[in-house]
């Protein structure tokens, strides 16, 4: 099994890398790493001639890229290298990851992302929309030491129609990076405040109703992870006035793994993110897995 990591000629995603290869040392799996070039204009354009010096200049970058790149992963992981020159980059590194048959797609975050958070940039904006394959999202600024490991996957769930497909792919990551899995779902409660108390006793009834809702769908996804033989380490109900205050609700763990299944509305093998995922995300502390739709 192989892990795609995505990295530019100008050296960003070094931390895309750290994180891919703390994934590869996890589980055991091949790194490939794909430096993509931009070719602008496209190797049999007439007006291609005018981008070679400058395409030349960035290969050369790539190539030193490659070699940083390098140097930062634990000796135990294999890794090879892939060069494309490609008009799209998200594009290139889809078909990258269907050529080589990976079973995750890494990327960094936008460069104006918080310190230690997941911020969308262009190419990730992309893929969480068309992926076929899922897709990691490392945090700004994210560093990993050789002996680092995976500690512990956590996985968002809100209905039943998302708990299967997520479960599938989230015990086959748990099982083989040897981890445990918590489940958890995000919410934002802002109580009414009516001078009468009706509004807020009114809330109650609809937050306790919600509150059953969600131990159900907790307690299908614990019974298909138990089924397939990963351990439930937690069951978290995390509930806030505003979605960074559901997020500290959670006790993370530096060596977490976020798991994000798409919408169902989505289109069946892509990533399609509903309304809520990337509010989420961009409040985490850790780094984000998103699920294509199955």
């Amino acid at each position: 099994m192989t892990v795609l990591v995505g990295i530019g000629p100008d050296g960003r995603g070094a931390n895309a890398v750290h994180l891919a290869g703390r994934v590869a040392v996890s589980t055991g799996e091949d790194l490939v790493l794909c430096c993509v070039v931009a070719d602008a204009w496209g190797r049999g354009s007439p007006a291609a001639g005018a981008d070679a010096d400058w395409r030349r200049h960035l290969e050369s970058m790539a190539q030193e890229a490659v070699v940083g790149a390098r140097e930062s992963l634990p000796p135990a992981v294999d890794a090879s290298v892939v060069f494309r020159a490609a008009r799209s980059t998200p594009r290139a590194l889809v078909e990258e990851a269907e050529r080589v048959g990976a079973t995750m797609l890494v990327i960094g975050s936008a460069g104006d992302a918080r310190m230690g958070h997941v911020a969308l940039g262009s190419v990730a904006n992309w893929l969480l929309h068309r992926s076929p394959v899922p897709v990691l999202i490392a945090p700004r600024a994210f560093w990993s030491e050789w002996s680092d490991r995976v500690e512990r996957l956590v996985l968002a769930v809100d209905t039943d129609e998302g708990v299967d497909s997520a479960v599938a792919e989230t015990s086959a990551l748990a099982k083989r990076a040897q981890v445990g899995v918590a489940v958890v779902t995000f919410g934002v409660r802002r109580l009414p405040a009516f001078p009468d108390g009706g509004g807020r006793r009114a809330d109650d009834d609809v937050f306790q109703a919600w509150l059953e809702r969600i131990d159900a769908v907790h307690d299908r996804a614990a019974d298909r992870l138990a089924r397939d033989g990963v351990e439930v380490t937690e069951r978290i109900v995390a509930v806030g006035d505003s979605w960074r205050g559901a997020v500290d609700k959670v006790h993370w763990l530096e060596g977490d793994l976020l798991v994000l299944g798409s919408s169902r509305e989505g289109p069946l093998r892509r990533i399609f993110l509903g309304s809520n995922a990337p509010r989420i995300m961009s409040q985490v502390p850790v780094s984000v897995v998103t699920l294509p739709r199955r």
